[in-house]
């Protein structure tokens, strides 16, 4: 069940700049942090390490069509849905909301997505009886 978790050492998201990325612990959460992306004038909260290999996605490179590439193998993630949009990346980055209540910054979200950061692909398959599916890629 989702809910509420207070970022560290951030009372606002107004001191954000535009393109800045800035990783963010987790009060409550050893190890836990967020990846915050200002783009185009909307702060979005990401998982903070590639699903690839782990890199610190805050010293990879954000273009202006909110696409965040990977610095150590070129995954690239959609910085408004978390989504792969390049492997070498197995998984979607996780995707929290935002929310500014009490002093400082929170985000939503489940406490085991919080803290792997990743979230499942999201693929499901309909088929029933004698019919084929056939899966490409991996």
């Amino acid at each position: 069940m989702a809910k509420d978790f207070k970022l560290k050492d951030l009372s606002t998201l107004s001191s954000l700049e535009n393109g800045q990325k800035l990783e963010v612990e987790i009060d409550g959460l050893d190890d836990a942090k967020v990846l915050l992306v200002q783009l185009d004038g909307k702060t979005h909260a990401l998982g903070p390490k590639c699903t690839h290999f782990g890199a610190p996605l805050k010293n990879g490179v954000l273009n202006g069509n909110g696409r965040l590439v990977c610095p150590w193998h070129g995954a690239c993630f959609n910085v408004s849905t978390g989504d792969v949009e390049d492997a070498p990346a197995p998984d979607p980055l996780a995707r929290f909301e935002l929310l500014e209540k009490d002093g400082g910054v929170w985000i939503k979200g489940e406490e085991a997505v919080v803290k792997s950061g990743r979230r499942g692909p999201g693929m499901s398959c309909k088929a029933q009886g004698r019919e084929k599916v056939v899966i490409v890629g991996g």
